[in-house]
């Protein structure tokens, strides 16, 4: 019977948005672990500057007292930077992680209001009920969590290269689809482009083929590198942005790990499925 089989679509359907919901909270829970004490930064930041005519930058470390509870801390320094310049770094990093930790919370308690709704619609679901089928069918469709299907489609095989878009500028951006195709994207491109990546969450490499794009290429580059990461579902992602020429890839570093020196900026985004499909190669005249 239809009625039956769309009982089953929406059954699994809240299963499998279920399940996804909770992996979507674990990482979130694990991006704020990685985080750790953003205060520490601070701490640092403000030690070095009290500190500063004391400090022997050549040593690549000092050793301060923590005026939080007057137990000593640790403060690596780049000893190419004078200690001024170091207390920055670590002022910059307290604000960047500082948004970050609030986007991700922010996005956290979002995703574990969604997953009580979503529990409690399926504990409520009436698999007999062909009007509550229907409306909970419609709902799923407009969270995603079911495709309508296509009739008369068959799925083109992926092509070697990265996602390919143009911004508004006609500025060419590629967003790597697999962490071997990230590192390729990444490690080859040229040094005085833009890279960007979601902040504390997994996600595509995103090389910006432009040494000095627009505001708005630069905004669009991010909302394609939030939609292509497991920020996908929520608001407000943070992305990290820096030319290619910071990066570097640690020895012996597992694929599509990389890491970069200096300072990164955050742009905050709310991914949008509609712009990334405006902006794909495919769709272009």
């Amino acid at each position: 019977m239809e009625t039956e089989s769309d009982a089953n679509e929406v059954i699994e359907a809240m299963k499998w948005q279920i399940h996804h919901t909770k992996k979507q909270i674990e990482s979130l829970n694990k991006a704020i672990t990685r985080i750790g004490d953003v205060e520490q930064l601070k701490v640092k930041g403000t030690l070095l500057k009290t500190y500063a005519s004391q400090i022997d930058t050549k040593k690549g470390y000092v050793i301060l007292p923590d005026y939080r509870d007057h137990k000593e801390i640790t403060i690596y320094l780049d000893t190419k930077k004078s200690i001024i310049d170091n207390a920055e770094t670590y002022f910059h990093q307290y604000h960047r992680d500082q948004r970050g930790l609030k986007t991700i919370q922010d996005n956290l308690n979002k995703a574990e209001k969604n997953l009580q709704k979503q529990i409690i619609r399926q504990t409520n679901f009436d698999a007999t009920d062909s009007h509550q089928i229907e409306l909970v069918r419609k709902q799923l469709i407009a969270e995603d969590a079911i495709k309508t299907k296509i009739l008369h489609s068959s799925k083109a095989p992926e092509p070697a290269h990265p996602r390919r878009f143009y911004t508004t500028d006609h500025v060419l951006v590629e967003v790597g689809k697999n962490s071997d195709q990230n590192d390729h994207l990444t490690l080859t491109a040229n040094k005085d482009y833009y890279w960007m990546h979601v902040s504390e969450l997994a996600g595509s490499h995103v090389v910006v083929h432009s040494a000095h794009p627009s505001k708005q290429t630069l905004l669009e580059a991010a909302n394609l590198t939030a939609y292509y990461s497991k920020g996908r579902g929520l608001k407000q992602v943070p992305v990290d942005v820096l030319k290619v020429g910071q990066l570097f890839k640690p020895q012996g570093a597992k694929s599509g790990l990389v890491m970069f020196n200096g300072k990164a900026d955050t742009l905050t985004v709310d991914p949008d499925k509609e712009l990334a499909q405006k902006l794909a190669e495919k769709n272009l005249k």
